[in-house]
């Protein structure tokens, strides 16, 4: 089993990230809008730009609308990177939704916490990271039926992102 892949009782790691994450308000066009990181989160945003591959799990980078040195796109549909979001409420201490226990996949070695979109598609944020990414995989890439391989997607944009973007919290 390769190790982007881990098992949990019996599920692959997407079958049980559909069947746990929850639902997140972030989707569509505003999942899409720009990031405006620190200037710090900003640095490691622009070195993670310079360092995305041209293709992933077989889908070729495409521009990104809106151009910006902070989002990438790859494939039709899409799959879609943001560098330097913010946390969601889920994973911010104090607020109203916070879950202490919120699930975190490790794929690539890289900790991507998982929140199922509205539209099927599911969102995962690089955590633990001095910059938070976020990767949207679109609905056709993550039921494991189709050609494009999701967790390949993650695993190989995993390696861009731990050399570019050190281990930190902002």
């Amino acid at each position: 089993m390769k190790n982007w892949c881990r098992r949990v009782g019996g599920l692959s790691v997407v079958g049980a990230l559909l069947v746990v994450a929850g639902s997140s308000s972030t989707a569509g066009a505003a999942a899409r809008a720009v990031p405006r990181p620190s200037a710090r989160e900003a640095a490691h945003c622009r070195a993670l730009h310079a360092a995305l591959p041209t293709a992933v799990a077989g889908l070729e980078r495409r521009a990104s609308r809106p151009a910006s040195e902070f989002t990438a796109q790859w494939g039709e549909p899409a799959v879609f990177l943001r560098c330097g979001v913010p946390h969601p409420e889920v994973l911010m201490v104090g607020s109203r939704s916070y879950d202490r226990y919120a699930a975190a996949w490790d794929i690539g070695g890289i900790a991507w916490f998982p929140e199922q979109q509205e539209d099927g598609g599911v969102r995962f944020l690089a955590t633990h990271r001095a910059a938070w990414v976020e990767v949207t995989l679109p609905k056709e890439y993550t039921g494991g039926a189709g050609e494009v391989d999701g967790p390949g997607v993650l695993a190989a944009l995993a390696a861009a992102v731990a050399k570019t973007i050190p281990e930190g919290y902002v």
